[in-house]
């Protein structure tokens, strides 16, 4: 368990350094981890996360507890993005060969690709590589409704998402800024540098990410990034990250909390969609109407309004 703040200020996110090369850096990383592995700092008993003001929250003020830069620092994350690229690629040619690829002439998806080109100024600050990114998002025709955002900014969307859960643009938007949050924020480096961890610990030594200086082959990732589970830590982070971003972009914060109840709502979604990876809970849904009142004032600046002069909130928008 982590605490992913302390305090809230505008600035820009701290990049992990890149990763030493060469036989003395492999000895410094698995000292490191056998401290990880046999004690982690543990939070203080009863503890909580600390969601504060958005408007003054600091990234490079992050403080997580059991050192989650430690873990992130076993895979090199340009060699995580190189990979889930490579696995993206496959995603995309299956579904195009299968004929569940929907087109780039459909509407849907020129919907979702307008979206993300509005999210993606406003995401640029959370993650210094980020700049580099090759943007991309695809639909694909699916009868479950996941939406996943790769480590590099790929983003892919099953189409009964869309037709299921119907969307609105705000809703929409703010799905997506979730899921770019959690690439934005490495989640996927981290819970896959503690699996890493995990599986040093006790005693089997695989061919690491981030060691290709000593001519190693990174392991095959793409079950575990279309499977990948988060923490309530990663959630908070995503929803606070995401919900600025989309808010930003001038998309209703409010809509953020309507989406995800109205997901949760959905028969089987605890197996079938986003859910399942992404649990919402009630703390989360308390979480996402407390902050609204931090949200509101970003989203009416990208309006050129004030918070007063704000409609009232409409879903069929």
């Amino acid at each position: 368990m982590r605490r992913p703040y302390v305090g809230w200020r505008p600035g820009r996110a701290r990049c992990p350094r890149p990763p030493r090369t060469g036989v003395l850096a492999l000895a410094r990383r698995l000292a490191g981890v056998a401290l990880l592995i046999g004690g982690a700092v543990a939070p203080p008993s009863g503890a909580q996360p600390r969601t504060g003001n958005a408007r003054s929250y600091d990234p490079a003020q992050a403080v997580r507890f059991g050192n989650a830069a430690a873990f992130r620092n076993l895979i090199s994350p340009s060699m995580l993005e190189q990979q889930a690229s490579g696995e993206y690629r496959q995603w995309v040619h299956s579904a195009q060969q299968r004929g569940q690829l929907l087109p780039d002439g459909d509407l849907q998806v020129k919907r979702v690709r307008a979206i993300l080109q509005r999210l993606i100024p406003y995401a640029l600050k959370w993650n210094e590589r980020a700049k580099q990114w090759q943007w991309e998002a695809y639909v694909v025709r699916s009868q479950h409704m996941m939406i996943r955002c790769l480590p590099g900014g790929k983003l892919l969307i099953d189409s009964a998402l869309l037709t299921r859960l119907r969307p609105n643009d705000n809703e929409l938007a703010m799905l997506m800024g979730h899921m770019v949050a959690h690439a934005l924020r490495e989640h996927a480096r981290e819970r896959l540098g503690r699996q890493q961890a995990t599986q040093l610990g006790a005693g089997t030594i695989p061919q690491l990410f981030g060691l290709a200086d000593l001519g190693s082959t990174p392991l095959d990732i793409g079950t575990h990034l279309a499977h990948l589970r988060y923490d309530a830590a990663d959630e908070t982070e995503a929803d606070v990250i995401g919900d600025e971003i989309a808010s930003r972009a001038g998309f209703d914060p409010r809509a953020a909390l309507t989406v995800w109840s109205r997901a949760a709502a959905l028969p089987g979604a605890s197996k079938t969609s986003f859910i399942a990876t992404h649990p919402m809970t009630p703390q989360r849904a308390a979480d996402l109407r407390k902050r609204l009142s931090d949200m509101l004032p970003l989203y009416a600046k990208a309006l050129g309004t004030t918070t007063d002069a704000l409609p009232r909130y409409r879903r069929n928008r």
